[in-house]
């Protein structure tokens, strides 16, 4: 109860007001206006730089959002449709790493249906590829070495390919506007090697007028060069180099044609190949032999049959190592090498990307959205038609970044600035730029940046910002990312003074 006099009477109502009071509360928010001036500045200083930059025409959206506070700093169409390019990719890693984990290894195998005499294999060898997609050189040894290691030194039969566990070899529908040999466009197939990708080295010849050397890694018959350069005395030549791929009926031909400067380095160019399956077989029989093991018979295709027995099971590396292939250099055939993978294990065999989609879809589902507010056709990006909103890429951020069980694998894969993958060289003279994490986005008129930063007085952040409709430069739309970047980096919120114990004057004197 109340007492009675006039002093404590006020008293009374100074404690029954004290939630007035209460340390953090207050009407106006940090200021009159009800926000914190570091974040007007922020906002004005972004619109700034997006207001001059890249000419008239440029689409933008952009959305920057506190971990910590779990507040919206700055937002520019942000529940627009853009298309993302490779920042598709980071919604095909986190649904993957969802499903299966980061521990996840994907498998190629050999079959038989021979028997193994001493150390002679009477029989045909079947590999099925299951979707791996980093069987690479290294890998390759480690198969061929786990089957010389049961031992054995013969194969009495033929090497017959396997890859039935994705529907076909090839690119993708989507991808008809893209044709080329650019290693970014290699085909995908559930049994593949190297990215489905070779290596071409040119280097000049001893003399003005001989041929270059070329060297193609991995050399094996699947390949046949047809070199028609000409090494050059000067290093002013009109016609440049042209190395190139064409394929053939049966095999890849590389092509050279141009001139070489004498004086010139070695240079190194990768191209995509034709035919995943008959590459793979190719080399797998090829390094069977340098490994010792002599195979008598041909590369076939076929499929394993009921009753094989199987003889080597090999693992890939988890797949929270692959996605730093993936993500920091923005690989388009691991991309869809997981997502046919994954739809051939959940929805059925073979794996198609179609079902690959509706696991894309499911994981949107669980972030809230429904297939009516965007359009996914692939896991890479590669694809224009893929449609999403700066508001998804953040969804996508945060479930991320709360989930301890896929984010340390999730953002490690992502490019650190300046340091290493695609963004190797993006603000790179800047100590301040590693506390950037991004995927990066680039198409014919597209530009994305999104990712995770943490700002001068340490709080964290996700964001995204897709440009779309570019009429300038690639260099010059992401200077633009660079310079949005580095004021991110310098936000800084104003220090509040602690709250101070209420003192309220009374009678002349200061009531407590």
């Amino acid at each position: 109860m109340c007492l009675t006099s006039i002093k404590k009477q006020f008293l009374c109502t100074v404690l029954g007001l004290t939630f007035l009071w209460a340390p953090g509360f207050s009407f106006a928010g940090d200021n009159e206006f009800g926000e914190d001036p570091a974040i007007t500045n922020f906002r004005n200083a972004v619109d700034s730089i997006l207001t001059r930059s890249c000419h008239k025409g440029l689409r933008v959206g952009a959305k920057f959002y506190s971990l910590d506070r779990q507040q919206v700093i700055y937002e520019r169409n942000s529940d627009s449709l853009f298309t993302p390019a490779s920042n598709m990719k980071m919604f095909t890693s986190a649904m993957a790493l969802k499903k299966v984990g980061p521990d996840y290894r994907f498998h190629t195998r050999l079959y038989t249906l021979g028997k193994i005499t001493g150390t002679v294999l009477k029989g045909d060898l079947y590999i099925k590829g299951f979707g791996d997609p980093s069987l690479v050189t290294e890998q390759m040894w480690i198969l061929v070495n786990e089957l010389k290691n049961l031992p054995i030194t013969k194969v009495e039969g033929n090497i017959i390919a396997d890859n039935s566990y994705f529907d076909g070899q090839g690119t993708l529908k989507t991808w008809t506007s893209y044709k080329g040999p650019e290693a970014y466009l290699a085909p995908i197939g559930a049994l593949s090697f190297n990215f489905n990708t070779v290596t071409v080295y040119v280097e000049p010849g001893k003399n003005p007028g001989d041929r270059p050397r070329v060297v193609i890694d991995p050399d094996i018959d699947y390949f046949r060069v047809r070199n028609k350069a000409i090494t050059t005395g000067s290093k002013r030549s009109r016609r440049k180099l042209i190395v190139n791929r064409l394929g053939r009926k049966g095999h890849d031909e590389i092509l050279i044609k141009g001139r070489v400067p004498k004086n010139v380095a070695r240079k190194r160019f990768f191209l995509n190949v034709t035919d995943p399956q008959k590459y793979t077989a190719s080399v797998f029989k090829r390094f069977l032999a340098q490994a010792g093991v002599r195979v008598t018979g041909k590369i076939k295709r076929g499929f394993v049959p009921e009753g094989a027995r199987l003889v080597v099971d090999h693992e890939s590396p988890p797949l929270g190592r692959i996605l730093r292939g993936l993500n920091k250099f923005s690989n388009n055939f691991i991309a869809e090498q997981i997502l046919r993978t994954l739809a051939a294990q959940f929805i059925g065999e073979p794996g198609t990307t179609e079902n690959g989609v509706l696991l894309l879809q499911e994981y949107m589902q669980e972030l809230g959205f429904t297939a009516d507010q965007y359009r996914m056709v692939d896991g890479s990006g590669l694809s224009k038609t893929n449609l999403i909103t700066p508001d998804q890429v953040i969804a996508l951020l945060e479930d991320a970044h709360s989930d301890l069980s896929i984010f340390p694998e999730f953002i490690s894969a992502l490019g650190v600035m300046g340091l290493d993958g695609s963004v190797i060289d993006r603000m790179h003279h800047k100590k301040e730029a590693h506390k950037i994490r991004v995927k990066t986005g680039t198409l014919n008129h597209v530009s994305a940046l999104s990712g995770y930063f943490q700002s001068q007085d340490g709080e964290r952040f996700a964001f995204s910002i897709l440009l779309n409709d570019v009429r300038c430069s690639n260099g010059t739309a992401t200077r633009l990312e660079d310079e949005i970047m580095e004021i991110a980096l310098k936000f800084q919120r104003e220090e509040t003074a602690e709250e101070e114990e209420p003192q309220i004057q009374f009678g002349g004197g200061i009531l407590k």
